[in-house]
This record gives C-alpha cells, sequence and structure tokens, in this order.
C-alpha cells in the first residue's frame, strides 16, 4: 500500500477514531479529527508519513478523553510537548508523563484508564501498524521494522515509560516547530519521523526508564488532597496534617503530588491561584488589593511578586496589556 496522499486512510486509523468526523487539513496528508470530547476544546491532527505510519498530534482543554477500544495490533510512541498525561493499567499500576517524557506501548495491551491532571496536553503520538508497514518499501532501506521496536521494548508484554532525553528532545521540537508553519512539508516530517524511529530502534541510546508506579489508591487521595487544596484558597493549608486526613505520611504526599502534578502541592496552589486572579484582572474591574486578599494575600506587595514570577508580569501591567489589546 502506498503512503495515502488524500488524508487518514481506512487501513490505517485507529478503531476508536473511526466514529469522529474527518475533515481535510491544509495539506493532502493531514487530516483534522473533530474528537468529541464533550464541551472542551479537543483537537486532533493525523499526518499521513509513510505506509503504515502516522503522527497523531493532539491540543487537549479537557481532564479525560479516554475511550475504551479493542485490542489491535498498533504500536505508539507517544510524547509529550505540554502538561501533563496519567496512564493506568491497572488499579495498581498508575505512572505520569511529565513534558518531555515518552511512552510506548502496544494497542495489543492498551492501557484502561488515562487522563490529564492539569487539565491539557499538547503532544504527538507516533502510530506503527506492523502488517501495513510490512508491505510498503519506503522504510526497507533504513532497516526499521516494527517487529524491531517490539522485540526491544518487550512490548507483547510490557508498556515502557521513559524519561526526557536531551538528543530525542532535540527532534521533537524541530518537529513541532514545522507543525505550526502554514503549510508543513511531508519530505521534512519524514525525515524527522524516521530520525526519531531510528533512535527508538537503535541500541545506541541509552534510555532512563520512570518506574515511579502508583497504586489506585494513593492516586485517588492526592486527588483528595489538591481539590482540598482548592477550596478555601484564603487559607494556608498544613500538609501534615492534610496528609494525616488522607491516610498518607508527609512524604507519601509530596512525592505523589509531584509526580500526579509535577510540582509541589504549594507551587501548584500558587500557579492556580495566581491564574485565578490573572482572569479576574482580564473579567473584571476588582481593585487589586482585593483579588489579592481573595488569593489569600493580605499583602499586595506579595501578591504581585507571586503573580509576577507565575505570570512574567505585574498585576497592574498584565490589566492594562489586557485592556489594550481587547481594544484594539
Amino acid at each position: 500500500m502506498k503512503a495515502s496522499s488524500g488524508g487518514v486512510s481506512a487501513t490505517t486509523e485507529l478503531q476508536y477514531l473511526k466514529q469522529d468526523k474527518k475533515i481535510p487539513g491544509k495539506e493532502p496528508f493531514i487530516t483534522y479529527v473533530d474528537y468529541q470530547a464533550g464541551d472542551a476544546p479537543a483537537d486532533m491532527w493525523v499526518y499521513d508519513i509513510f505506509s503504515g505510519v502516522q503522527l497523531m498530534v493532539v491540543d487537549f482543554a479537557i481532564e479525560s478523553c479516554f475511550r475504551g477500544s479493542g485490542k489491535e495490533n498498533v504500536i505508539g510512541i507517544n510524547h509529550c510537548e505540554k502538561g501533563r498525561y496519567e496512564c493506568a493499567f491497572d488499579n495498581k499500576s498508575y505512572i505520569y508523563l511529565g513534558e518531555g517524557d515518552i511512552a510506548i506501548n502496544s494497542q495489543l495491551h492498551p492501557p484502561v484508564a488515562s487522563s490529564f491532571p492539569l487539565k491539557y496536553f499538547y503532544g504527538s503520538t507516533i502510530l506503527l501498524f506492523p502488517e501495513i508497514m510490512k508491505r510498503g518499501h519506503e522504510l526497507q532501506a533504513f532497516q526499521i521494522s516494527a517487529e524491531k521496536i517490539v522485540e526491544k521494548y518487550s512490548l507483547n508484554t510490557e508498556c515502557h515509560v521513559y524519561r526526557w532525553n536531551a538528543e530525542i528532545e532535540h527532534v521533537y521540537q524541530e518537529l513541532y516547530a514545522h507543525l505550526t508553519l502554514p503549510h508543513p512539508s511531508l519530505p521534512f516530517l519524514r525525515l524527522k519521523v524516521l530520525e526519531l524511529l531510528y533512535h527508538f530502534q537503535s541500541k545506541q541510546i541509552v534510555f532512563e526508564e520512570n518506574r515511579e508506579y502508583l497504586s489506585g489508591a494513593t492516586v485517588e487521595r492526592i486527588k483528595h488532597v489538591k481539590e482540598h487544596l482548592l477550596q478555601d484558597m484564603t487559607q494556608r493549608t498544613n500538609l501534615k496534617e492534610l496528609a494525616l486526613e488522607h491516610g498518607l505520611s508527609l512524604t507519601q504526599l509530596k512525592d505523589g503530588f509531584r509526580q500526579v502534578y509535577g510540582e509541589s502541592p504549594y507551587a501548584y496552589l500558587r500557579n492556580y491561584k495566581m491564574h485565578q486572579a490573572a482572569q479576574l484582572l482580564r473579567q473584571t474591574d476588582q481593585k487589586i488589593s482585593e483579588i489579592a486578599l481573595m488569593m489569600g494575600y493580605e499583602n499586595p506587595s506579595k501578591f504581585s511578586e507571586a503573580f509576577y514570577a507565575v505570570i512574567g508580569c505585574k498585576p497592574k501591567a498584565y490589566r492594562k496589556t489586557q485592556k489594550s489589546s481587547n481594544t484594539v
């Protein structure tokens, strides 16, 4: 089968996407998938790269888009560019991808659930359809084989999550930068995907595997802790008391929270508060001192420092800039 020149081919389409409407993209090898995930934005693009090889790029502003699907012989190489990705293989095996992390798995052993703890995610998946790849000729000269990747990572029985790798990340950044162009070039995308597949198949690069699995019970408790933190933002929560209340040690709470959300409880809370404050600065005429109190800051200057650290400018300047842009 030749590489498709007119969007997603029916023979190289994931089963769980068959129900979604497909819209031709700005180039014939690109398809926009109208992914149905509630009211929140859930954008997905599929790029036909080679016979049996696709690049799927997602930009989600949702907490979950999981759809259960039947097993199929498809390999996925997943990369997290922005946000955080939670993957559950059973109630004892939750693991997380942070920015730059990679997961390699087979849809013959799919996860039982997945979500985005930060409620946003941007990343990509290189999809390999082994049976179609066998019939194609583009990758044979480079000795790229889905079977070799399956064998190297024991994908018949396992899924692996690997931490940020400088050499791989460099290629991904070139790939993402190209995807933002008005008219992406298929030859360039082929070169980058080919380079990535070579690295993943080669034994020259040593990946550091992430083995920090959490149990389902611990994940549930950590998520309750997060909800507790956000209940009353005017008060400073005592983490020791919060850990005890949820049946966790202080170390379990801190380490588990960082695994799920990618930062400490207090850093997460500060970032959340400052984005809430930014929304109030944009949408209301409340005094900055009043907004500071709502976020638990009695000292406006301390609030201003925290706002600058997270948003990148002082509250007064932020409000002025936002109002100026709205009047243009």
